[in-house]
């Protein structure tokens, strides 16, 4: 007697996870698959402050229905979106919970990278947003300018945050 085939499909803007074979063979991975969705979906926690800097990071400033965890704002870039404006985005949302509203690369790049992304290059990214004037430099780390919030603006619309 022989089980009939099934598969299972997940597009987490394109990143795609597939599984083919016999139904309890793809039960399996539904069951792990569910779990790795209920993490996605899980808030993101602030990262410890690093040594030597004063003032823990501040919690994400609640603003009624924009407050979002940054899964939830990633879902809200274009599909056209480069990862210059990734970047963007994540040293955004970064600044939002800094207690000096700055970021850094490597704070941008991790956010990026617990969400799935992995950017090629995340200096030049942040190098073409300064280029851009879509951020600045404050006292060795990024702040987002207000040519950066209102880019972000267009390309979230209601999806922005604070």
């Amino acid at each position: 007697m022989s089980e009939e085939r099934a598969r299972l499909r997940i597009n987490l803007s394109q990143r795609e996870f597939e599984v083919e074979g016999s139904e309890s063979f793809v039960r399996a991975y539904v069951e792990r698959f569910d779990g790795w969705l209920g993490r996605l979906e899980a808030p993101l926690e602030p990262p410890p402050a690093p040594a030597g800097r004063p003032g823990a990071p501040a919690p994400l400033r609640s603003a009624g229905p924009s407050a979002q965890s940054f899964g939830e704002l990633l879902q809200h870039l274009p599909r056209a979106a480069t990862d210059v404006d990734r970047i963007l985005a994540a040293g955004y949302f970064a600044h939002l919970r800094s207690a000096d509203r700055s970021f850094s690369t490597g704070e941008a790049n991790a956010l990026l990278t617990e969400q799935g992304i992995k950017v090629g290059n995340p200096s030049q990214c942040v190098k073409q947003n300064l280029t851009a004037k879509r951020v600045f430099k404050h006292l060795g780390r990024y702040r987002v300018s207000q040519t950066g919030l209102e880019y972000l603006r267009q390309m979230l619309g209601d999806g922005l945050p604070g």
